[in-house]
């Protein structure tokens, strides 16, 4: 065999050596690119529903988030202050009977049109780890000083914040809140409440939709163009109503979708809030409600997932003739195994 022959040889395996090494090559990367890259971008799968699609990246910060500064005191005692409009509105009950339904510590107290807190620390400590506002105007409408005793409360003790807002008839059909970077859409009838997956409040509540139309024509929905605002619930609006008729809503809402409820990160000015656009009568909001305590107080005030039926079957012994149970049908049952 000659020396050509050979090196002919030798050259056609080492060509086919680095063939086999390319091609390897490009399997591996194909492999590594598609398996990294996030779902919906995947060949073969359609989009994820607006609802649960990622809002903006702050969903995926650790938590809790903002993280507490160094000076920040986070020594509060586990009561939340409720301020209502009077005593016996309907709302402020609705929230109070949550509270005491899941044992939560609170105090009630009237809020005044300025604003006037009742002493919010005691000894260097935080008599209150929530605030909750039957009515988010009287927040938003609170004279300076007051407004600023409260911000400095709630950064410095790690506090949040719940307000509620419910339309009127005499509700401007756009509103802007006062210091805040969101807008109030009024008086609105929606359909297929939406529950965003990506939302980290959710504890209690599942992700998924709640088909057909919600209670009444006087839902308020938000909209922003600061990140610092997140979408909770989304809900359908009309044909040619709400953010399907051409409005921005800001980068953590979906087109098309109006947000009724919605949770202030505390980007903007250091305060935690959730917002609700309207009262307690649908009962999404009333799970919201109890998850945003959870949230907002860092699982201070939370309820476990574990749950207890307790089944009464008195009544089928003492029920009206026809229904109640006799002895020969307990021997029957007891033949029967049950």
């Amino acid at each position: 065999m000659t020396v050509a022959v050979r090196f002919r040889r030798h050259l056609r395996r080492l060509l086919l050596l680095l063939a086999s090494c390319c091609l390897l090559s490009l399997l591996l990367s194909a492999y590594f690119l598609f398996t990294n890259s996030s779902p919906s971008m995947q060949l073969g799968q359609s989009p994820e529903p607006a609802c649960s699609q990622p809002l903006s990246p702050y969903h995926q910060l650790p938590y809790p988030y903002p993280p507490n500064p160094p000076h920040t005191h986070i020594h509060t005692d586990p009561v939340v202050l409720v301020l209502v409009e009077s005593q016996y509105s309907q709302l402020g009950q609705d929230i109070v009977a949550i509270l005491e339904s899941a044992h939560f510590q609170f105090r009630m107290e009237i809020a005044s049109g300025k604003g006037d807190l009742p002493p919010l620390t005691e000894k260097g400590r935080g008599r209150y780890s929530l605030i909750i506002y039957e009515n988010l105007l009287k927040y938003a409408h609170a004279d300076t000083w007051n407004r600023q005793l409260l911000h400095q409360y709630c950064t410095e003790y790690r506090v949040g914040i719940i307000g509620f807002y419910r339309s009127t008839e005499n509700s401007p059909p756009l509103l802007k809140l006062r210091g805040l970077p969101v807008v109030l859409r009024t008086n609105q009838a929606l359909w297929d409440c939406c529950v965003v997956s990506s939302s980290p409040l959710l504890h209690l509540t599942k992700p998924g939709t709640d088909r057909g139309a919600l209670p009444g024509d006087d839902w308020t929905s938000f909209s922003s163009n600061h990140s610092t605002y997140q979408a909770v619930l989304h809900a359908r609006a009309k044909e040619g109503a709400g953010a399907g008729s051409g409005d921005n809503p800001g980068p953590g809402f979906s087109l098309g979708l109006q947000a009724t409820v919605v949770q202030d990160m505390g980007l903007y000015d250091g305060v935690r809030r959730v917002l609700f656009g309207q009262g307690l009568g649908y009962w999404l909001h009333r799970l919201i409600l109890v998850d945003a305590i959870s949230y907002l107080t860092d699982r201070k005030l939370t309820l476990g997932l574990d749950r207890h039926i307790l089944v009464d079957i008195d009544d089928i012994f003492v029920g009206k003739e026809g229904t109640r149970m006799n002895a020969k049908d307990v021997k029957v049952l007891r033949v029967m195994g049950v």
